[in-house]
Formats: structure tokens, C-alpha cells, sequence
């Protein structure tokens, strides 16, 4: 999921002190929130999931699909409406980029597991 986070909104860009703070647009806000909840949420979307296999031959049975990168089967998909009942979910989501894209996840990784080897050597 840390994949698709980072693509929505990058945890290592940090703006320029001379840049002057712009809002972020509201609608690619809640895009990105519906983008990251066909991950969250894929058969609510109509999208195919580890947890339901569909086989379509004989000789896709034993065929392990990769499920962490759905942007092609989203692209074919095509736009679609959110379900009313994930309506409610979409601002937890938009919250979880926000706050991805906030977090210093290297100074955090640093603090909690520092690195036994000297710098110096």
C-alpha cells in the first residue's frame, strides 16, 4: 500500500523555504482518494481480488496474480461510480495520504532502529 501512497503524494518531497505554500486542489484530493479506495476496496469496484478468485480457464487455475500494481486492470476498468456505502471511507483515505505525505519516514526509521555501524569507519 506504501506504493500507491507514494505515487498519490511523495513523502520525500518537501517544498523549498523561498516556494510560497499553495493549497492542494480539493478535486485531485478526492481523486486520489478514489484512486487509493479501488486498492482499499477493489470488489466494491467490480475489480478482482486475492480473497475471490476468479478462473477463467483451465490453464489460468494455478496462475498467481500480482496485486499490489491494479493500474491497468483500473485503466480497463474505466471510470466508475463510488459506491455509496465507501462514501463515508473517502475522507478516512484522503487523510491517510495526507498524513503519509507528511511523515519523515527516514529521521523516524533513524530514532526507532538506529544503525549499529559507525559513520565514521
Amino acid at each position: 500500500m506504501i506504493d500507491i501512497l507514494s505515487r498519490l503524494r511523495p513523502s520525500y518531497e518537501k517544498p523549498r523555504r523561498q516556494q510560497k505554500y499553495v493549497d492542494p486542489d480539493p478535486r485531485k484530493e478526492a481523486e486520489n482518494a478514489r484512486h487509493l479506495a479501488k486498492y482499499v476496496f477493489p470488489r466494491q469496484y467490480g475489480l478482482s481480488s486475492p480473497f475471490c478468485p476468479t478462473i477463467q480457464s483451465k490453464r489460468d487455475a494455478f496462475k498467481i496474480r500480482e496485486y499490489s500494481d491494479r493500474e491497468n486492470e483500473i485503466k480497463t476498468k474505466g471510470s466508475c461510480k463510488t459506491p455509496k456505502r465507501l462514501k463515508d471511507v473517502l475522507g478516512l483515505l484522503d487523510k491517510i495520504i495526507w498524513r503519509h505525505g507528511k511523515c519523515a519516514y527516514k529521521p523516524l526509521r533513524d530514532k526507532t532502529c538506529p544503525s549499529k555501524v559507525s559513520l565514521t569507519h
